[in-house]
């Protein structure tokens, strides 16, 4: 709960942060009466929830949209290119402190319904109601063998 007591417990101070972005909101308790207090106070505590479903929703929205690093090969996290001979789909993601490691072959399945199930595999890992349409658009291209690797001296 973000609802702070300041001045002891003349101010009530309601503080979240929302996408960077500090939200706060100051209640005054002096000079009010038991059952205003409570109301004020009730006002306070709805303010914050109202805020942290807010925060809860940004943080699934950067969640769902974050990207990743030029190394991971295909653009959504969670979601990796692999070579095992053929190249395959991986999903990896944990939920609930359990790990979900799933591939899904190119070779075996096409190109196409590869992505589509291992984006629906980890959409249904993240409990999303369906895979959101960022992902659908970022289906990397597939290549027909693994990148060389450097050679070392």
């Amino acid at each position: 709960m973000a609802v702070y007591e300041l001045n002891n417990g003349q101010l009530l101070r309601v503080a979240r942060s929302i996408d960077g972005k500090l939200q706060q909101q100051y209640f005054s308790l002096i000079g009010l009466n038991k059952t205003k207090q409570r109301e004020v106070r009730r006002n306070a505590k709805a303010l914050d929830q109202k805020w942290a479903d807010k925060q809860q929703a940004a943080k699934a929205k950067r969640v769902r949209e974050a990207g990743t690093d030029k190394k991971h090969s295909t653009g959504v996290r969670g979601i990796n290119l692999v070579f095992r001979p053929s190249p395959a789909f991986r999903v990896q993601v944990q939920t609930n402190g359990k790990s979900h490691v799933r591939e899904f072959s190119v070779k075996r399945l096409g190109a196409e319904e590869a992505w589509k199930q291992a984006t629906r595999f980890l959409a249904a890992c993240r409990g999303y109601k369906s895979v959101p349409r960022g992902w659908k658009d970022r289906m990397p291209k597939v290549p027909k063998r693994p990148p060389k690797k450097a050679a070392r001296k």
